[in-house]
């Protein structure tokens, strides 16, 4: 079942039987989103793709909404049809292994292998200070797709007639519960009334957690051999004396 943000609002104030100022509310729900988020990695449903096309020898600034990289791929041929993933390294690693005097002469398409995290020293704080550098170098313009997870807008800044965020829309339990337990910690509750909205809140999360795999995330990889149970040796006995 969805739920809208007015939902949520009326719902934690008739459970709590307290009133809150939106202000408030707006806290309480943001800070369970962030909780939320950082327990559930790796969303299928929160990842983004991001076609960027990269000059001579320059970065391309990533958009404002990455959280973390999942995979560079560069694209090549005639559509762009073949593809090779770039392996991730540290930044100083670029430098140290293709400096700046190398670049590749444009052959055909040159192979880029490996690509680095770069901050950029914007003073635009609206525009992302990310960037991506690939290497080797080159002197010809190559794209590539970038797949990130991103950050979701929080259903507090959605209006109703938008479409709502998915986290609202597919798992509003956990929502929920996470907003009580914040406000239940801003009304300084009893003990025991916070440990049971925090119970319910990691079930919620737990069910959300194991639905991952569900929808789909890393489809293309081989299942992993199940866990075979530990078998502890048993202590060897001393013989047995003679008598």
């Amino acid at each position: 079942m969805a739920m809208t943000y007015a939902e949520l609002k009326t719902n934690v104030q008739d459970i709590t039987e307290m009133s809150f100022t939106d202000a408030q509310l707006s806290m309480f729900t943001k800070q369970a989103e962030q909780k939320i988020y950082g327990f559930i990695r790796d969303l299928p449903i929160l990842k983004k793709t991001y076609n960027a096309t990269f000059t001579a020898s320059s970065g391309v600034s990533l958009p404002t909404d990455v959280l973390y990289i999942h995979s560079v791929v560069q694209r090549t041929g005639d559509g762009n049809v073949n593809r090779k993933a770039l392996v991730q390294k540290d930044y100083d690693f670029l430098f140290e292994a293709y400096p700046l005097s190398t670049q590749v002469a444009t052959v055909g398409e040159p192979e880029v292998n490996y690509y680095a995290l770069d901050s950029s020293d914007t003073t635009d704080y609206t525009s992302s200070r990310m960037v991506l550098r690939v290497a080797p170098k080159w002197d010809a313009s190559l794209t590539f797709t970038i797949e990130y997870q991103y950050h979701p807008r929080s259903i507090v800044d959605t209006d109703g007639d938008e479409e709502q965020p998915w986290l609202g829309t597919n798992y509003d339990t956990a929502l929920l519960n996470g907003t009580l337990v914040e406000a239940a910690r801003f009304m300084k509750a009893e003990p025991d009334i916070i440990q049971g909205y925090d119970q319910q809140f990691v079930m919620a999360v737990q069910q959300l957690g194991s639905s991952v795999g569900r929808i789909g995330m890393d489809s293309y990889r081989p299942k992993a051999v199940p866990a075979q149970p530990l078998t502890v040796p048993a202590p060897a006995q001393p013989p047995q004396r003679q008598g």
